[in-house]
Order: C-alpha cells, then sequence, then structure tokens
C-alpha cells in the first residue's frame, strides 16, 4: 500500500507535464492540420486537372513480384498498344519518372484490390480501374498464348466506363 503511495506523487507530475506539453504543442499541431488540409485540397485540385489533361490515357501498372515482370516485358509490353503506358512498380516505387506523384495516387486509390496487373483507364475525368491478376496467371501458369492475353487486355480498356 505504501508503494501505491509513494507512485502517486509521480503520476500526478507526469499528468501536469503531459497536459504542459499538450498546451507547448497544441498551436503547432494546429498550424500542421491545417497546412495539411490546404495542401490535400491543392493536390486534389491538381490530380483533377491532371485527369482532365491526360482524358483516355490508359496505363497497364505491374510489379516485380516474382519472375512476372520479366514474362510481362517479354510477351506483354512489346505487343502493347502505343496508346497505353506500361507503369512497372518496383516495390512501392514507381519506375516512370513522368507524374510519379499522380500515378501513385491512382494505384492507392485503386477500386477493388485483386492484385497486379492493373490497368487503369481515365474516363471523364476519372481514373477507372481493373485487374487483370486472375486471368494473367491463368494465361501464365497454363502457357497459353501472351496474344490471347494482349486480346483481352484491349478489350478489358474498351469495356472501362467511368461511374457518371
Amino acid at each position: 500500500m505504501k508503494e501505491r503511495l509513494k507512485e502517486i506523487p509521480i503520476i500526478i507530475f507526469l499528468i501536469i507535464v503531459g497536459i504542459a506539453l499538450s498546451i507547448l504543442f497544441l498551436p503547432i499541431i494546429l498550424v500542421y492540420l491545417i497546412f495539411e488540409f490546404f495542401q490535400k485540397k491543392r493536390f486534389k485540385k491538381r490530380y483533377s486537372d491532371y485527369l482532365v489533361s491526360i482524358e483516355g490515357k490508359k496505363f497497364f501498372c505491374y510489379n516485380n513480384r516474382k519472375n512476372n515482370h520479366h514474362y510481362i516485358e517479354k510477351n506483354i509490353i512489346p505487343n502493347l498498344r502505343d496508346d497505353i503506358e506500361p507503369v512497372f512498380l518496383e516495390g512501392k516505387r514507381i519506375r516512370n519518372e513522368d507524374n510519379r506523384e499522380y500515378i501513385s495516387h491512382m494505384l492507392r486509390n485503386v477500386s477493388k484490390r485483386k492484385g497486379f496487373p492493373y490497368l487503369i483507364k481515365i474516363s471523364n475525368g476519372k481514373a477507372v480501374d481493373e485487374s487483370i491478376n486472375n486471368e494473367f496467371y491463368n494465361f501464365k501458369s497454363q502457357n497459353k498464348n501472351p496474344e490471347d492475353l494482349i486480346v483481352l487486355i484491349n478489350t478489358s480498356f474498351e469495356n472501362l466506363k467511368s461511374e457518371v
């Protein structure tokens, strides 16, 4: 019982110090939160403008999982249509230098996270996406013709429409 009584002044001291530090840092925290709010708002505006500026653009996004990227780079990328831009992710880092911030935002906001590769099409100022993970692995594991996968990719891009 005496040991608990000895701890009370320490607890009271820590509470007082905690309150004092909270009061001291509250203005800094508030300024940071306000700054962060306007940064996000400004980014959303720039992102929206970017999407409008690249209307109709298509992205084929893949990563370096196992040896899939070698298969994709050998069989898929050379056969993609010219209007489809490949986007390679090495871990979480996007290799493409152009507009990395916006593409990263698109990938973070993928609607259904089923796995890479993802198809992203800009339609009506919105990024519309689809995962072809299952189809890709079925083609690869069954040694199907990669040209059929190209046809599937092109068809999937044509079927992607934004929900207005």
